[in-house]
């Protein structure tokens, strides 16, 4: 890294933390627009593709010990009402973190950087204070104001101490994710691209779901049954050509979406096949997982044995 780089990096950063503590002390949850900064070297995941930091992961030391998303979130509705419902919503998200000893009041604060599957711009928002613990940790909500059309969010939660330090959850690299609305937002089946059919010789053909391409590392799920859940078969991801396992087929709107199926095989008559889908994400370096299903509203999918023929 040159020298006037590592400059402009250092002054960026004392920007950004000037720019929070001036609009934390306006009060409120206030979301801010942070630039995306290239570092001179990335790191790169297991596959070889390079990752792209925010400004808290580059500036905080991950320790959940300091600062944790607590896994509690709750929406409201901001205004914006049209027939079609709500315009905006709020998304509050609880923020645990351990106060420091000795800590200068101005220069601590808390938030979390967050981004929409599809629109990567980097954005920081601050929260207030809620309360202290029995453990003497406390509690802050964090709220971001999204488009009620955008309610899948990824984020990481920071942590300013008022001493000079700051501390990030990430969820061990691989952000945390809040979905408020149906999880079918996140995993759809696509009935109009199936051609499974069940009879006398079994399973056969195929199933088509479409999904938010959240990551790069993520769980694909089959779960199924042909004998109304006497047995329950689980199908993962594999590669395309092997049966009973998904695979990536294509990307669409944008990348944002991607197009998985699996072709099943499944000797046996039967007269139905019931099945759902899992997405989980968070799936490695030890990270809290999250999972989203397509169960059909609670009913499942059913394929039947087609009526006879008159």
């Amino acid at each position: 890294m040159s020298d006037s780089h590592q400059l402009f990096e250092t002054a960026l950063a004392r920007l950004r933390r000037g720019r929070a503590a001036r609009t934390a002390a306006l009060g409120g949850s206030i979301l801010v627009t942070l630039p995306n900064v290239v570092a001179c070297v990335e790191p790169a995941d297991a596959t070889g593709a390079v990752e792209s930091f925010d400004w808290a992961q580059y500036e905080g030391k991950r320790d959940t010990r300091m600062v944790a998303f607590t896994g509690a979130w709750r929406s409201e509705c901001l205004g914006g009402n049209t027939r079609f419902g709500c315009g905006t919503l709020g998304i509050h998200l609880t923020v645990r973190v351990k106060p420091q000893i000795g800590a200068d009041l101005n220069w601590k604060r808390v938030g979390v950087v967050y981004r929409l599957p599809d629109d990567l711009t980097e954005r920081t928002a601050i929260g207030n204070y809620i309360t202290t613990t029995g453990s003497g940790d406390e509690e802050w909500d964090v709220m971001i104001s999204v488009p009620s059309y955008h309610t899948l969010v990824v984020f990481d939660a920071w942590y300013q101490d008022g001493k000079g330090s700051t501390f990030i959850d990430d969820n061990e690299g691989e952000f945390h994710v809040v979905n408020a609305g149906p999880d079918y937002n996140v995993i759809r089946v696509e009935p109009w691209l199936n051609t499974a059919t069940v009879g006398d010789a079994g399973v056969s053909g195929k199933l088509s779901v479409q999904a938010v391409d959240i990551d790069y590392d993520k769980r694909l799920e089959l779960v199924a049954t042909t004998d109304n859940w006497a047995t329950v078969l689980r199908f993962g991801i594999g590669s395309q050509g092997e049966k009973n396992k998904w695979y990536w087929v294509e990307d669409f709107s944008g990348s944002v979406r991607e197009r998985w199926q699996i072709d099943l095989d499944l000797p046996g008559p039967t007269d139905k096949l019931e099945y759902a889908v899992g997405y989980f994400h968070g799936v490695v370096n030890g990270a809290r997982t999250y999972q989203f299903w397509d169960n059909n509203g609670g009913g499942n999918y059913r394929i039947e044995r087609a009526a006879p023929t008159p």
